[in-house]
């Protein structure tokens, strides 16, 4: 067998790794005595396997605005990764208030007493739970049997509340669930709190009940129990702005803002869904309640950092000088099929494959309004071999990812912005 050596198996294939993770492979690979050919094949698999592992910017023609896989909402990052006064007083010249400004400008568009912000939604129910546990002594969480969910990622609501150290207290069925029935539970738990979760990800029709948080206020009131809501999706946007976009499908998808003025004393909700933000998790609500929440020793380990704070406050202020429209997820999902169809016609014009246009259907995504679907223009390539075509437009500098839908791959651009269009029609001529 022809010996190769290590530095001979990396320069045989150019590679954007690492020269050392290159090295390390070529290692691995020689040790187990193959020969010079084999060697050199199992390399360039490795190393093409691995550079495809490499985080970097896709192109979502997926259709789905906020795509769990794809990093869920897009923003335009402005944040240079530089030092920033995070906790710096600029003008006392000394250690200052972390997210001062964030936290002012995000209870102003909430109109909440006080917010803070953790690393998920997941982190800021945990974290919820966990501090009044440990601040009030709380053993119990009520909750509507239809409201204890599982989304993706292994996230199950009761096994969010055991690792807070609570009890879960389940009421009512799966499809109905009355205010009879809470009030039950807590006068059998007086130590408990109520919390709603809203079903993001599902839903439940035909036969059905909830009660609200106008309701549970109420019960809350009488029996001095928190109520907590877990909103999930985080629609922070006016109903003005709705309006003036004639844009009914959130009509019954409640608000951070509704919810709090309903009565919950803490919301908790994403950043990187309806809110149109980076990935985050946000509290607001009651002083007294945040402010445990940001004593907590715990607090500090779910934290965010400069760059998510920065992105947050980025976002806030777009909502705030009401600038939706800047926001992507926002500029996407109110895009006009006729705008849409002008992108499709041009693309089409410029691709010389084989292709059809037809009315389709976006997804918003996200584990958000699974019902809710958008007409739009899109562009089905058909396919003689998926596999060959998908390992074409993925393995680019920046990929593609489109939908598949038997044997067609589905261009549907209202996923990404009109900027992407060029590179579109490159990767498409490439098929």
């Amino acid at each position: 067998m022809e010996n190769i050596s290590v530095n001979n198996l990396v320069e045989e294939f150019e590679s954007s790794l690492p020269r050392e993770i290159s090295i390390s492979i070529a290692k691995n690979i020689l040790n187990s005595k193959i020969s010079k050919e084999n060697a050199i094949s199992e390399y360039k698999k490795n190393i093409g396997l691995l550079e495809k592992k490499i985080q970097r910017q896709v192109i979502n023609c997926t259709g789905t605005l906020l795509h769990t896989n794809l990093g869920r909402a897009q923003i335009n990052p402005r944040f240079t990764g530089g030092a920033s006064n995070i906790e710096y007083d600029l003008d006392q010249h000394k250690r200052g208030e972390r997210n001062e400004y964030l936290t002012s400008s995000m209870n102003l568009l909430l109109n909440s007493e006080n917010v803070c912000f953790v690393n998920n939604n997941a982190a800021a129910l945990f974290i919820t739970l966990s501090t009044v546990k440990n601040s009030s002594n709380i053993k119990n969480v009520i909750i509507s049997r239809g409201e204890i969910i599982e989304i993706g990622g292994s996230y199950r609501l009761p096994e969010i509340i055991e690792s807070s150290g609570l009890k879960l207290q389940e009421v009512g069925t799966t499809n109905k669930t009355d205010i009879k029935d809470y009030e039950k539970a807590l006068k059998s738990n007086p130590d408990s709190i109520l919390l709603k979760v809203h079903r993001s990800n599902f839903s439940i029709k035909g036969f059905t009940k909830e009660v609200s948080i106008k309701e549970l206020k109420t019960l809350s009131t009488k029996y001095n129990a928190h109520l907590f809501h877990d909103l999930g999706s985080g629609l922070v946007v006016d109903r003005n702005f709705l309006e003036a976009k004639e844009i009914d499908i959130f009509n019954n998808e409640p608000t951070v803002q509704e919810s709090l003025e309903d009565g919950s004393d803490l919301v908790m909700f994403s950043g990187d869904k309806l809110f149109g933000s980076v990935q985050s998790g946000i509290i607001a609500g009651k002083e007294n309640l945040v402010k445990e929440i940001k004593n907590d020793p715990l607090f500090r380990t779910y934290r965010c950092s400069p760059l998510i704070l920065f992105e947050l406050q980025n976002t806030v202020n777009k909502y705030i000088d009401k600038n939706e429209m800047s926001i992507p997820i926002w500029s996407s999902l109110l895009m006009k099929y006729e705008e849409l169809l002008a992108r499709v016609d041009d693309i089409s014009k410029k691709i010389s494959i084989d292709h059809k246009i037809f009315d389709s259907e976006s997804l918003i995504g996200g584990g958000t309004m699974p019902d809710k679907k958008l007409l739009t223009p899109a562009i089905g390539v058909p396919s003689k071999n998926i596999d060959e075509d998908l390992r074409i437009l993925s393995n680019q500098e920046i990929p593609l990812i489109p939908r598949i839908s038997e044997d067609k791959i589905i261009i549907d651009v209202r996923s990404c912005p009109v900027e992407d269009d060029e590179k579109i029609i490159e990767l498409l001529n490439k098929l």
